[in-house]
């Protein structure tokens, strides 16, 4: 706020931090069991990335329809979406922060100095993370973020319609948590 010409940078800089957190390999996917956590291992409770996805999605599609958000007939189609998709075939599971947001970085002003509050972290495939991001932020950030990330990392392949499925999950998700939450 107190150096609004340095937000564009700063936004190039997330970008990069992020795509260097995504380098450490995970086991897994999803939450990490507890029991391996305290034995300093960081495995997710799920085999496959198809599992973690989908585990928890039709609760969630329950409760949008029962609360009127959607109806039965998108509810089904969304389901569609995830069940047997090839892009979520990835084997490779890295370390998400899962709340990587402004509010959770550290900067001297000039670079990302620090990522705090680690609490969510999961195994995953970065582009889930990339599209949590992208969810909190006006969409014009998702450029010099993108110029960041991709300047450590290639694109992934099929990266175009992972990101707007993991977008469309984690929005589902956050949907059905809110109304959990104040119903």
């Amino acid at each position: 706020k107190e150096n609004p010409e340095n937000e564009e940078k700063l936004v190039h800089e997330m970008g990069k931090t992020m795509a260097k957190l995504h380098k450490i390999k995970v086991n897994g996917f999803g939450p990490f069991n507890n029991n391996e956590a305290k034995k300093g291992k960081l495995i997710g409770i799920h085999k496959t990335l198809y599992d973690s996805i989908n585990a928890g999605l039709d609760e969630n599609l329950e409760r949008l329809v029962k609360y009127n958000i959607i109806s039965t007939e998108i509810a089904n189609k969304m389901k569609g979406l995830f069940t047997n998709n090839d892009l979520l075939n990835s084997t490779t599971s890295v370390l998400v922060h899962n709340d990587f947001a402004d509010w959770n970085l550290l900067t001297d002003g000039t670079t990302i100095t620090g990522v705090i509050d680690w609490d969510e972290c999961v195994g995953g495939n970065p582009i889930q993370e990339i599209a949590c991001w992208s969810t909190f932020f006006n969409p014009e950030r998702i450029t010099p973020f993108l110029e960041g990330y991709f300047s450590e990392t290639e694109k992934y392949d099929n990266f175009d319609e992972m990101f707007q499925l993991m977008r469309l999950r984690y929005t589902i998700s956050k949907m059905a948590l809110r109304i959990k939450r104040y119903t």
